[in-house]
């Protein structure tokens, strides 16, 4: 399964996340779910603003401050890379639609 993000303007394809990625990436994403109620899963369909981004970023940085690092390297590395995406997209003001499979 994949999880493709697409730019909502213009459909243009940024990133697709596997299954892997997805996992590394799914305690943020449940802790998003839970305080906006907004599901970000491999399945669905959802789009995402800037407001959303500025807000994943905002449990990124809790999950950075609560979480040793340096038990799972690899799954940090794709959460700090997950949150570079997310800053430039709110720096050129980019929504976006995330496709399923």
């Amino acid at each position: 399964m994949a999880l493709d993000i697409h730019r909502l303007d213009n459909n243009e394809y940024i990133l697709g996340l596997d299954d892997e990625y997805y996992s590394c990436l799914s305690t943020i994403f449940e802790q998003f779910k839970y305080s906006t109620g907004l599901f970000i899963d491999q399945y669905g369909k959802i789009t995402l603003s800037v407001k959303n981004f500025e807000f994943l970023i905002k449990l990124i940085d809790i999950y950075i401050q609560n979480t040793d690092l340096n038990k799972d390297k690899k799954q940090t590395v794709k959460i700090l890379e997950f949150r570079g995406l997310l800053n430039m997209l709110i720096k050129y003001d980019i929504p976006v639609k995330l496709y399923g499979d």
